[in-house]
């Protein structure tokens, strides 16, 4: 087979989640692009940290400067959802439902993917609580998957500010899907169904 074409699915398979077979895929389709579309492509890939930036405040994806969360005088600032990633924020935004202001931490704890308390965002999110907290109370919601590595983080936060005077820690509710059985369910699933019940 053709190095460049083994050397560019190499390449491809660095990015989160995709594997040799959808590399390759990528990468044929690629082929049957026109050149204008793949310059342009290789352009915006080439200006990517020049053009997007990560806001200062919540690490939500900006131009230059705060994220239109950040800088709207319309949300409410008692309240702080704390992610993993900027796509759960997208998610969570096209609900309509949240209107506090968000913390994307930039992952999960995970020693073996690097991911540790020293690389994502926790030193940042003390000092948005501090700031946060000063003139008012904050209820900080803890948003993490519940996953090992999610737990592991929302775990960590609570340890991190279970002190901190005038913040009402909170996790999103979970439990039991609608349309679901009890004979099928888990017990973590049932664990957190119970725990978390209204």
């Amino acid at each position: 087979m053709n190095q460049k074409f083994i050397q560019t699915v190499k390449l491809l398979q660095k990015l989160p989640g995709v594997g040799p077979r959808q590399a390759a895929r990528f990468l044929l389709a690629l082929l049957d692009k026109d050149e204008s579309e793949l310059r342009e492509l290789g352009q915006a890939i080439v200006n990517l940290k020049k053009e997007i930036r990560f806001c200062r405040e919540c690490f939500n994806i900006s131009d230059n400067g705060p994220c239109n969360v950040c800088s709207d005088p319309k949300r409410d600032r008692s309240k702080l959802l704390v992610l993993e990633k900027v796509t759960d924020l997208s998610s969570v935004e096209k609900t309509g439902l949240y209107k506090g202001l968000y913390h994307v931490l930039g992952g999960a704890i995970n020693p073996l993917d690097g991911a540790t308390t020293e690389t994502l965002r926790f030193k940042e999110l003390e000092r948005r609580v501090e700031d946060l907290s000063k003139d008012r109370e904050l209820e900080l919601i803890i948003a993490t998957n519940p996953n090992t590595g999610g737990e592991t983080t929302a775990l960590y936060i609570k340890d991190l500010l279970k002190n901190k005077s005038g913040v009402t820690l909170t996790r999103l509710g979970r439990g039991l899907a609608s349309g679901s059985n009890l004979e099928y369910a888990d017990e973590l699933t049932l664990k957190h169904a119970l725990e978390y019940r209204k």
